[in-house]
């Protein structure tokens, strides 16, 4: 296939890494334009118009959804060097390069510049080393051309049509019912789809076939997922001299935190791991880490947690620089208060947001390891009915929690029960702690522990005390039936 204009041009040898089958050399905006090579199919393009490169990767059909995603992840990372729009497609990744053909000149220069760093990549992983690529004005397009192996450019929209035509049907990847249906009809490669009526095309293959056949010769938009790199925030200040007052950094480090805080805004973002490197002469450097349970961006609350920790700190030498690294990087939740601000005290709402940031002051100023939730356990025996668990693993706690039914008792529990329960004194018939008690309800006989050697049969009491207070008490069914004080009610 020939383009009318191609006999004015000077042919091209070009190099088996180039594109060799099908190719034209892109025109840029100053000077003349570089020579065509073989059999081109375009001559001049419309400036305005986009042109998709399309990279094409067989050889991760091998893995799994997930591992191709994140490979397409990495293998986009490297294209960032040619493109700032990259999209993604089911192995193939889609770049638009006629704004960057200024800078490199062809289309050669940016597969030169790719392939070098893409082959490194995918030998890295174990995997085949070559790829399929193609050029077009439209993604659709770019992509069948690339899965045909044709390593093909068309420049010209116009000339799409007659580009694609001459690709067989299994370009398309349709499924093995709409493959047999074409068989059956005759039809071998798109040029003979080209004949058909699309109402009868609708009808027999549904609206995704003509859609794609459509985009594919740009009469239909194409909705993309673009690349968006991961996002990274560093950043250092040089002390003009040395500090040894970590109370004169932290002016410095609320500027760095406002500019960490409006990165963060701009991205829509929040982060929940921050590292802070304070640099000595001749020494490593102070590492101050700050984990927060719930992801934010309050240059406020990140600016109280760094001062707690600076005020335990002991630095070994003065400071000379400081830096900021965000380890983690989250999506950013809001929290609405209510419209009508409520002025009783009574009635204000609580929210796990504020307990979440009122834990994290505690763990910066007592340590992660010296916080600690209390939750319940499966068992009948009081003592043993609670155990202390680490606060990082609330949230698999809860999750726990919400797969298993709880029963619920009837009976009331104390929150509070002593380590080691208090022996009540009886005199004449009544029970005294530091004052009269009087039973309110009761007994509740818990019998459990037989298995282990120690025998507890308890019957439990609320009791209350003459001073108000409310109390959890028991007496042994067994030895001297001596009566206890074991929890005391909130």
């Amino acid at each position: 296939m020939e383009d009318p204009d191609e006999a004015a041009r000077p042919s091209l040898q070009a190099s088996p890494d180039k594109l060799t089958s099908q190719v034209v050399w892109l025109p840029h905006d100053s000077g003349p334009a570089p020579p065509a090579a073989n059999t081109a199919i375009s001559t001049n393009g419309h400036g305005a118009n986009n042109l998709w490169y399309a990279l094409y990767f067989p050889q991760l059909a091998e893995l799994g959804t997930v591992q191709q995603k994140k490979h397409l992840n990495e293998l986009a990372g490297l294209m960032q060097c040619v493109s700032s729009t990259i999209s993604f497609h089911p192995l193939a990744l889609i770049c638009e390069i006629r704004s960057s053909l200024k800078y490199f000149t062809s289309i050669d220069v940016i597969h030169n510049k790719l392939q070098q760093s893409l082959k490194t990549q995918l030998e890295e992983w174990g995997l085949v080393s070559d790829f399929l690529y193609a050029a077009s004005p439209t993604i659709t397009g770019s992509l069948l051309l690339a899965r045909s192996g044709h390593n093909t450019l068309v420049y010209q929209k116009d000339n799409l049509r007659s580009a694609l035509g001459e690709l067989p049907t299994e370009v398309l990847e349709l499924d093995k019912e709409q493959n047999r249906r074409l068989h059956n009809m005759g039809i071998r490669y798109l040029k003979d789809i080209w004949r058909l009526p699309s109402d009868g095309l609708r009808k027999r293959f549904g609206s995704s076939f003509v859609n794609q056949l459509s985009k594919a010769l740009g009469k239909a938009p194409e909705p993309t997922i673009n690349y968006l790199p991961p996002p990274a925030f560093n950043t250092a200040y040089e002390l003009p001299y040395e500090i040894e007052n970590l109370d004169r950094l932290l002016p410095i480090a609320d500027e760095m935190l406002a500019q960490l805080c409006d990165f963060l805004q701009r991205r829509d973002l929040s982060t929940s791991h921050l590292l802070f490197s304070l640099s000595h002469e001749k020494r490593s450097p102070t590492k101050v880490e700050i984990g927060l349970r719930q992801s934010s961006r309050s240059q406020k609350h990140l600016m109280l947690l760094l001062e707690t920790h600076f005020n335990k700190l002991i630095i070994p030498a003065p400071i000379i620089a400081i830096k900021i690294d965000v380890r983690n990087f989250d999506a950013f939740f809001g929290y609405s208060d209510s419209l009508l601000e409520k002025s009783e005290p009574a009635t204000r709402q609580y929210n796990d947001s504020n307990l979440d940031r009122f834990i994290e002051q505690l763990q910066a100023r007592l340590g992660e390891n010296h916080v600690k939730g209390i939750d319940s356990v499966a068992e009948h025996c009081p003592e043993h009915a609670s155990q202390l668990f680490d606060l990082d693993n609330l949230s698999e706690i809860k999750e726990n929690r919400n797969k298993i039914p709880e029963r619920i008792t009837e009976n009331l529990r104390p929150f509070w029960l002593l380590q080691n329960p208090v022996q009540l004194t009886l005199r004449k018939g009544r029970l005294y702690h530091r004052r009269r008690i009087s039973i309110v309800s009761g007994p509740e006989r818990i019998e459990t522990y037989w298995w282990s050697g120690v025998n507890v049969r308890r019957d439990y009491y609320v009791a209350r005390e003459a001073n108000g207070s409310r109390l959890w008490i028991y007496r042994e069914k067994t030895a001297e039936k001596n009566w206890y004080l074991h929890g005391v009610f909130s």
